[in-house]
């Protein structure tokens, strides 16, 4: 009989591949149902209040995140209000104008851009107790 011929396979080259390094307990987000964000944005809007933000922007707020949320509660009609105080045309659904008054919001500034464009005079009086409140929130930091 016959002995049949091993069969012999060639080994392929691998490179060993370099591990991420595992996050440490600082990095880990813990997923227990609450919003992380939820108490810098009332930080955010308690010192919008105090500065009297909403007098002096047409989008009432200079944070992405309050005005994400602002314009989830609100209806199309209300919506396209919004469209008319900021000066975009309102036409579209809703979708539509959510993405139109966001870029309009990034591009605006003083509201979404980063920069302030100045003011003439204080929007608070310095010797006030909100000047006081403002003074204490700003130092304390976000």
């Amino acid at each position: 009989m016959a002995q049949k011929k091993a069969k012999t396979t060639r080994r392929k080259n691998t490179t060993k591949s370099t591990k991420t390094p595992k996050p440490t307990l600082e990095d880990m987000k813990v997923a227990d149902g609450k919003d992380s964000l939820a108490k810098s944005v009332e930080e955010v809007k308690d010192l919008e209040d105090l500065l009297g933000v909403q007098q002096s922007n047409p989008f009432r707020t200079t944070s992405a995140a309050i005005l994400e949320e602002r314009m989830n509660e609100m209806t199309l009609t209300d919506l396209q209000g919004l469209a008319v105080q900021v000066g975009i045309l309102p036409s579209g659904n809703k979708l539509g104008l959510k993405t139109k008054i966001m870029k309009a919001f990034k591009s605006h500034g003083g509201a979404g851009a980063g920069y302030n464009i100045g003011y003439q005079k204080p929007l608070v009086d310095p010797s006030s107790e909100a000047a006081a409140d403002i003074l204490k929130i700003s130092r304390e930091g976000f």
